[in-house]
């Protein structure tokens, strides 16, 4: 390749190299743009994981709280269930001893019967 020749190929290639040097350096600004974007989301999502990291120790928090309440809740339904049943079983005695009392009241009342019957007999022998 003589000198001229050498000459006309740099004069006709540095425009282009130019050009391709400039595209370059845009595509390396975009490069920047979308790496500065990229740093942004990275710092948004931490956030974000933070922020939902926060959220699920609150959500486990009132969770374990209502597990604690039911837990509670099922005590004091055991013990008033347990109540229950022995009131239950009180009232099943005292109906039993009602049931017994109302008997020997209705005997009671029978041998009254009987004795004011013999009283009012013997009344009656002793006025003759």
């Amino acid at each position: 390749m003589t000198p001229s020749e050498y000459q006309q190929l740099v004069e006709f290639l540095g425009p282009r190299f130019t050009q391709i040097d400039q595209r370059f350096t845009q595509i390396d600004q975009r490069f920047i743009q979308i790496d500065q974007r990229f740093t942004q989301i990275d710092r948004a999502l931490g956030v974000l994981s933070d922020d939902l990291a926060d959220l699920r120790r609150e959500m486990l928090g009132h969770f374990d709280e209502i597990y604690r309440r039911l837990e509670r809740l099922e005590q004091e339904y055991q013990a008033i269930t347990q109540a229950l049943r022995r009131i239950e079983a009180g009232l099943a005695d005292e109906r039993r001893r009602r049931e017994i009392i109302e008997r020997d009241l209705a005997e009671l009342k029978r041998y009254v019967a009987a004795l004011q019957a013999r009283i009012e007999e013997i009344e009656q022998r002793l006025a003759d």
